[in-house]
């Protein structure tokens, strides 16, 4: 056997087993896909809508009860849009501290505090773009009175994600959860933020916008946000900074209901 028909041979087999490997790869994504796949859309929908479940819109400034037909229409997989509310968001960006002070300049309390977001991007392996997209929004741009802190006892607290901030009373509920957890500085809110993210939803495998919004393996249970269109206002956001900065959106995933 002469040496060059040995090494295509090799090249050959080596080949069959990097493409047997990925197939495999696919069969094994897929089967973990249906398994978590528990419901039909329209069973969802109606798990969603049923009674006792809070769903609100933004109207004019104020939120309202959104209607059954409002929900619906906040649920439908979207097949032409930015695709961000899909993508997995626990995985880490490649950014530097310059581009995240960049994105940040101007942006009230989180001024120049690129270092800590990065920080925990790579602590908790949370998206990067995600944690400060949601931040500036929750907090309008880093201006609300409780991204710029509660004062208390001589202390001030802050809450950059609306973590336990109640729609029907979001400033006094966000602030008895930071004094709770003692973020008496803006670089502990930020990483109790990230904290939080990751182990009340990354773990539970709500690991997209959509999955944390809309919880489709169980529907109307163990949801971020009441407001119908959360996951999206955060998506678009982090989309502007994505075509900004040119970074490929990965792990896009949309079949999350039984056929």
């Amino acid at each position: 056997m002469s040496r060059t028909f040995k090494k295509r041979f090799l090249i050959i087999l080596i080949s069959v087993i990097i493409a047997v490997f990925a197939i495999l790869m696919i069969i094994n994504e897929t089967n973990l896909f249906k398994h978590d796949q528990t419901h039909t859309f329209d069973e969802a929908v109606q798990a969603q809508t049923g009674e006792g479940m809070l769903n609100t819109k933004e109207d004019n400034g104020r939120f309202v009860n959104a209607s059954k037909e409002d929900v619906r229409r906040a649920m439908i997989i979207k097949k032409h849009n930015h695709n961000i509310n899909y993508m997995d968001i626990s995985e880490k960006v490649p950014m530097d501290k310059k581009e995240v002070n960049q994105i940040l300049k101007g942006k009230g309390i989180f001024e120049n505090k690129g270092s800590t977001f990065l920080k925990a991007q790579d602590q908790y392996g949370v998206n990067v773009l995600y944690l400060i997209s949601h931040a500036l929004i929750e907090t309008g741009n880093g201006r609300s009175d409780l991204a710029k802190g509660i004062p208390y006892k001589g202390k001030h607290y802050y809450n950059f994600y609306g973590i336990g901030a109640f729609d029907e009373n979001a400033l006094k509920h966000g602030h008895s959860y930071a004094k709770q957890q003692k973020w008496t500085s803006p670089e502990k809110a930020i990483m109790g933020g990230a904290s939080f993210v990751r182990k009340e939803y990354f773990d539970k495998e709500q690991l997209s916008l959509y999955q944390m919004r809309w919880n489709p393996k169980n529907p109307g249970q163990h949801q971020y946000a009441s407001d119908i269109d959360w996951d999206t206002k955060i998506a678009s956001v982090m989309d502007h900074y994505y075509q900004k900065y040119g970074i490929k959106k990965d792990h896009i995933r949309k079949n999350y209901y039984k056929q």
